[in-house]
């Protein structure tokens, strides 16, 4: 057995609320439901953040209240920071990767590219 493990979409759902109404955290969350992913949580969020988003589209010119809109900011907020983190995340692989294999990854400022 290779250690995968396939969640139900109701699992899935009730794990992103939980998250989304700020009950606990994304590190909460796979620790209390033994969710093994470090991005298995994120992933499920921004699934059905886009699902939302589709369902929300579809719905026409509907006025939203003021509470609406400050959860939907919240959320946005929370897309951002996670977003940061994950460059952050990113940059610091490359530093890693670059002081460790000796190459350069990063393209230095002010070089061309090559013609083929």
């Amino acid at each position: 057995m290779s250690g995968f493990k396939i969640y139900n979409e109701s699992f899935k759902q009730q794990v992103v609320a939980e998250v989304l109404n700020g009950q606990i955290s994304k590190a909460e969350a796979r620790r209390r439901y033994h969710i093994a992913g470090h991005c298995t949580v994120l992933k499920w969020i921004r699934k059905f953040e886009a699902q939302s988003l589709q369902i929300t589209s579809m719905k026409s010119d509907s006025l939203t209240s003021k509470e609406d809109l400050f959860k939907r900011i919240k959320e946005l907020e929370r897309q951002v920071e996670d977003e940061k983190l994950r460059s952050e995340a990113l940059a610091l692989m490359i530093d890693i990767a670059e002081k460790q294999l000796d190459i350069e990854i990063r393209k230095k400022p002010g070089t061309k590219q090559s013609k083929r």
